[in-house]
């Protein structure tokens, strides 16, 4: 009898080393997950959708280290993510619609790259160590990369983007074009502030600097950062999506 206990007793623990997720760090304006509005301190797990509204934003800490900050009028899907003390399982798989985020990867991707996924309509951005990278969507999408190495991958192929480096992607079937900060369009140049607030934490040999995200009733206060990418108001892409369980690269539909 005891050891019928026991087992039931492990039985309905074990899921429980899986239910990791995400934590609201801070937030401001209309954000919502699964369409109900957010709170700061409120807990994600996937699947679930996390949307911005106008001027809004919001940092997610995650349990294994990871920080994703979303700038206003985006769409991120929370696809997948395991993260246990053994690693034997862990996985993070994210795909961002519209808008933009600056993503600072964690253990998953740091204890192994090849279970880490960061999905776009134009590309599969996964890591070769750990990064930090900003990600914007205006079709093209623009891709800075800040610490680390980022691969991006599509119907062009595989190809690694460096620390220190811009690029964009025109579409699913475009290899990335190394391009100057200064020819990034208006549209997306003018909304570089929404993400130029994030205070984060480096990853494993990266470096990051930046301000606290105000609350909904705090100030921001603001001190020295380094450009970190691109954020992007008002942008929207639509996108067909593969299975969820396939890491490669989705199908994707123009963008104009």
């Amino acid at each position: 009898m005891l050891r019928m206990i026991l087992a039931g007793t492990l039985a309905l623990a074990l899921p429980l080393t899986a239910l990791a997720g995400a934590v609201v760090d801070s937030l401001r304006g209309d954000v919502q997950a699964a369409g109900a509005p957010l709170a700061a301190g409120q807990k994600l797990v996937a699947p679930t959708a996390i949307t911005t509204g106008a001027g809004a934003q919001v940092f997610l800490r995650f349990d294994d280290g990871m920080q994703i900050v979303l700038s206003e009028n985006s769409l991120l899907r929370m696809i997948d993510y395991v993260f246990t003390p053994s690693g034997v399982t862990d996985r993070a798989v994210f795909e961002l619609l519209r808008g933009s985020a600056r993503v600072v990867t964690g253990k998953v991707a740091a204890n192994n790259p090849k279970q880490f996924f960061f999905r776009t309509p134009q590309t599969q951005l996964s890591v070769e160590r750990p990064a930090d990278f900003t990600v914007a969507l205006v079709n093209p999408a623009y891709i800075t990369v800040t610490t680390g190495s980022v691969l991006s991958s599509n119907g062009s192929g595989t190809m690694p983007l460096n620390a220190g480096s811009t690029s964009a992607i025109a579409g699913n079937a475009a290899a990335p074009a190394p391009i100057s900060p200064s020819a990034i369009p208006p549209s997306a140049s003018s909304a570089m502030g929404n993400l130029s607030v994030a205070q984060v934490t480096p990853p494993a040999g990266g470096t990051a600097t930046g301000a606290t995200v105000a609350g909904t009733a705090g100030a921001v206060q603001t001190t020295t950062w380094v450009l970190i990418g691109i954020a992007v108001a008002g942008a929207a892409a639509v996108v067909a999506t593969q299975d969820d369980d396939d890491p490669s690269p989705a199908a994707t539909t123009s963008h104009h």
